[in-house]
């Protein structure tokens, strides 16, 4: 799902404009962005939690040279999905994740 198959959904789902959910959607991905920059942690109950992972600087190598080089304090969000969403993603029957991952990876091939 994109955030336009998204917006499309809001916007039938609340019988509201396209614009105007998009409005929303856009809201709630900057509440989500702004508050993991400030504490760090989001969580929506039943779906998931957001949290910043801090990464030390390390010395690493370039594969193809060998060269040695610093890498800074990195930081990344990571997603751990909440047990409602683990439920029903374990309920999917397995011919619907396959044609997912499949349609994934012909997408990523090209």
């Amino acid at each position: 799902m994109t955030r336009a198959d998204l917006v499309s959904k809001l916007s039938l789902r609340l019988e509201i404009s396209k614009s105007e959910a998009d409005k929303y959607v856009l809201t709630f991905l900057d509440a989500i962005m702004t508050h993991l920059e400030k504490e760090g942690k989001v969580v929506v109950q039943g779906f998931g939690s957001f949290r910043v992972r801090e990464y030390k600087p390390r010395l690493a190598k370039k594969p193809l040279t060998g060269e040695k080089y610093n890498l800074p304090v990195r930081r990344k969000p990571i997603f751990h999905a909440g047990k409602e969403l683990k439920e029903i993603i374990n309920k999917m029957p397995k011919r619907i994740w396959s044609e997912n991952m499949l349609e994934r990876q012909a997408v990523a091939s090209v």
